[in-house]
């Protein structure tokens, strides 16, 4: 079964497996619900695509694309402001908290590559996340290495954004058999949504066909924009994008193998009280 999924192409069923793959973020607690504040609606709108460079087996990296449209949750703006410094100077920020029971995101229905029925993805999030909006001096651009192990990450670029928002963001994929129920694949996945610019690269790999790849680059700019960047956070009038990039290497799987990938991802946002 495993060499009938590689020799068809599995990596086209990847489009569903991978559509907010990436490294998990630490994440702080849950939300307070005595907290004072504004619960504002958040709905994804078209223009935002994932696209994901897969490498299956240490094979070719291949670009996927799927679409975050219709994605939505609520979001927990508190009304007291809370101040840090930066190595930009100060800065003011409300403290935001994705409210994770409102999370809801349309099921995907698949057919499996080479056969053997039907696999339904569906998403949750297991635990609130916790973010800030800035008021000033946010500097929320975000840079990765992905490295053998692990990525590491670097938040702000020495620029001040205007209408600053970053937010980590855990998301729980969940793959079943339709016709059986059973479970195919569940996993924790996520990184950091910015309005500034995402940027990744692979670097220092043994054997990893992403090796020198990067997010965004021309291998996905014909979806993502080039740079990848967001658009400031108006609440007044409702409008905001964000941007991620992530990535994960040597993921063993059962059904095909070893599974390297990069993503990056665009959501446009409609808010509404």
């Amino acid at each position: 079964m495993k060499e009938r999924l590689l020799k068809r192409g599995v990596v086209l069923f990847l489009v569903a497996v991978l559509v907010v793959a990436g490294v998990s973020v630490a994440l702080p607690g849950g939300a307070n619900a005595a907290a004072k504040g504004t619960i504002y609606n958040v709905v994804m709108q078209k223009g935002s695509p994932q696209v994901s460079l897969v490498s299956i087996n240490y094979g070719t990296a291949v670009p996927q694309l799927s679409q975050n449209e219709g994605m939505s949750f609520q979001i927990l703006v508190d009304s007291k402001a809370k101040s840090e410094k930066l190595p930009t100077g100060p800065a003011s920020y409300y403290p935001v908290t994705v409210i994770a029971k409102s999370f809801k995101a349309p099921t995907s229905r698949f057919a499996m590559v080479g056969g053997g029925g039907y696999a339904i993805t569906s998403l949750s999030m297991p635990k609130d996340a916790k973010g800030k909006l800035y008021i000033s001096g946010g500097d929320v651009d975000v840079s990765a290495v992905q490295g053998e192990k692990k990525a590491t990450f670097k938040i702000g670029d020495g620029t001040v954004d205007v209408g600053a928002m970053i937010i980590p963001i855990n998301i729980l994929m969940s793959i079943k058999m339709e016709d059986t129920g059973k479970q195919w694949m569940t996993t924790l996945t996520g990184g950091y949504w910015t309005t500034g610019k995402s940027y990744i690269i692979v670097k220092g790999t043994k054997k990893s066909k992403l090796e020198g790849k990067a997010v965004p680059d021309n291998d996905t700019s014909k979806s993502l924009p080039k740079p990848l960047v967001g658009a400031p956070v108006d609440l007044a009038a409702g409008t905001g994008t964000l941007v991620n990039v992530n990535g994960l290497l040597n993921t063993k799987n059962k059904q095909i193998g070893m599974l390297d990938y990069l993503n990056g991802g665009v959501w446009v946002m409609k808010i509404s009280k």
